[in-house]
């Protein structure tokens, strides 16, 4: 078995490694520490980025690797969708005419990993390529090394190979600031089949793209659709169990395929979930029913159903697990849409004369207001952010501005927090208030049919700026490291929170966090920060031992020179 450390300095190796005398050094190992060559060119205001992508075992050049470009700090939203250029024969490519910016830069073909530039460990992330307006930055030459695989069998009760399974692989990762099993997908790991396959006649399945790392494998199978309750295979981790603590750990190598993963599925009898759904007029509600699992294997398995005229819903062959019904009625008698949403737990028995009551959703009114008095005429978004997981939002959480700044959000329930969407450049969220009280971290508890008035967001340019470089013991620069500022006041940890931010170093091993919130922050530097991780309240007490202290008020902007953590 190879361990998570092996593997992270296997592929450390493969991204330092010095390439042919032929190529030029990789930005990756930090080669150019000044920043690559500029041409200047007179008379014009677009950067250039251009480079080679070359494999990482054979030193030659790739054809047809993608090279992903996504400017960060575009106030043009078409210029943040990013756009992509292909190498030539001799893994060449070229992009020309961006405008001024920070840019990440990802490079994927089949059979590779996906790497960005920067990146050095499994599941890392890479640095960003400032742009200036004119300059041109050669050179950016990236190896891809080769991706792992996993290969095996699904096995029925009966020790038959089963067609048709679903077969995902799962790695721990960092979510809500805790380490969970998750599914892998195309998004987060840049795996060229996202992650799963579908097992064939044979039973075999290979999952490939994957990262040097430890992995766990599940199979789920859904029956089609049957009259009344019927026998069938609830997801179930490797080699066969359908409790994640009992799953075998999987480790693989760079570029190694590990094999002989075989599954074998474990029946079990599918319930039938039925009741009835009335609206807050005590009336049958005409509504549309969802049976939603947070548990990843499962994902999202039964089919939805509609409520009878009256009110009547019955959901077949559901899998054993823990759910939640939501209940949708767009159109109910007392006009404004209503819901609900109910906890059921799912045992193998059928389970009936479930009484669900919709009522209707909150609204929330208020406006956006910009605090030097500017009126921003550009086009802005307000949306809603569910804190509570069983918070059965019904609306589109995201809703537009009106041209008098004001704005009007539907369908709220429990604790909601609220945020812009894509400000224009150099405008940052500053704070939301309720009635005056601040409520930006908070969030707003929401009743079933409240009106709620009196919500500002408030838009500032005065933004706290925190930049630097890091040392190592002797003093010399670092310019790979992973900066990490987080609130002394450990009251303000936790997922998706404002006062949690890190950052990669850009070519010039400087890095930049803009806009934290006035306050108290520690600041660490570290060589190894898998992302999420930052999240953790259980690390970050670990790591504010070796952090810098700073003060950060509003508007200021603070320079340091910090320690490379050890």
């Amino acid at each position: 078995m190879v361990t998570t450390a092996l593997v992270a300095r296997a592929l450390l190796a493969v991204l330092l490694v010095a390439p042919p005398p032929t190529t030029v050094p990789l930005p990756a190992a930090d080669a150019n520490p000044s920043g690559q060559a500029v041409t200047p060119r007179p008379n014009d205001t677009t950067g250039r980025i251009r480079g080679r992508v070359l494999a990482a075992d054979t030193g030659k050049p790739l054809a047809g690797a993608i090279v992903t470009l996504v400017n960060t700090r575009a106030s043009n939203p078409a210029d943040r969708q990013g756009r992509w250029i292909r190498t030539d024969a001799d893994g060449q490519w070229e992009a020309p005419g961006l405008p001024p910016g920070a840019y990440t830069l990802s490079v994927a073909k089949a059979g590779y990993l996906k790497i960005e530039y920067g990146q050095k460990r499994p599941f890392e992330r890479g640095k960003s390529l400032d742009v200036a307006a004119g300059q041109a930055l050669d050179r950016i030459d990236i190896t891809l090394p080769r991706a792992g695989a996993m290969t095996g069998k699904v096995f029925d009760e009966f020790g038959d190979p089963a067609a048709g399974v679903f077969v995902r692989a799962h790695r721990q990762r960092y979510i809500d600031g805790r380490r969970e099993l998750t599914p892998l997908t195309e998004t987060l790991e840049g795996l060229a089949n996202g992650g799963g396959d579908i097992t064939d006649d044979l039973g075999q399945f290979r999952i490939y793209g994957l990262s040097p790392g430890d992995y766990y494998v599940s199979a789920s199978f859904n029956p089609p659709g049957q009259a009344g309750a019927a026998i069938g295979y609830p997801p179930v981790y490797y080699p066969g169990t359908p409790s994640a603590g009992e799953a075998h750990r999987i480790s693989v190598g760079l570029g190694e395929e590990a094999q002989n993963i075989n599954v074998t599925l474990v029946s079990a009898r599918y319930a039938t979930v039925s009741g009835v759904v009335l609206n807050s007029l005590n009336a049958p509600a005409s509504a549309s029913l969802q049976l939603i699992t947070s548990d990843p294997l499962v994902g999202m398995p039964v089919d939805p159903a509609r409520a009878t005229s009256n009110g009547t819903f019955t959901f077949r062959n559901v899998p054993p697990g823990e759910y939640r019904l939501n209940a949708y009625d767009v159109r109910p008698a007392a006009g404004a849409p209503e819901f609900a949403s109910v906890p059921v737990s799912i045992a193998g028995d059928d389970v009936t004369a479930i009484a669900v009551a919709t009522a209707p959703g909150a609204i929330a009114t208020g406006r956006v207001v910009c605090d030097d008095g500017t009126k921003l005429s550009a086009s802005l978004f307000v949306r809603s952010v569910t804190t509570a997981a069983s918070a059965p939002t019904f609306a589109n959480t995201s809703v537009g501005v009106n041209p008098d700044l004001t704005f009007e959000m539907s369908g709220l329930a429990e604790r909601q927090t609220f945020r812009t969407g894509m400000l224009p450049e150099g405008w940052f969220l500053k704070s939301v208030t309720h009635n005056g009280v601040d409520i930006t971290d908070t969030g707003y508890d929401f009743k079933a049919g409240q009106r709620v008035s009196g919500i500002e967001i408030h838009l500032t340019r005065r933004v706290t700026g925190l930049s630097g470089t890091v040392q190592d013991a002797r003093g010399d620069a670092v310019a790979d490291y992973t900066i990490v500022a987080f609130s002394t006041n450990a009251g303000r940890w936790g997922y998706q929170t404002r006062f949690v931010r890190s950052a990669r170093p850009d070519q010039s091993g400087t890095f930049m966090i803009r806009a934290l919130p006035p306050d108290e922050y520690f600041v660490v530097a570290l060589e190894d920060v898998e992302t999420g991780q930052e999240f953790d309240p259980e690390q970050l007490a670990t790591w504010k031992a070796l952090a810098t202290t700073v003060e950060l008020r509003e508007g200021e902007t603070k320079t340091l020179s910090v320690k490379l953590a050890q």
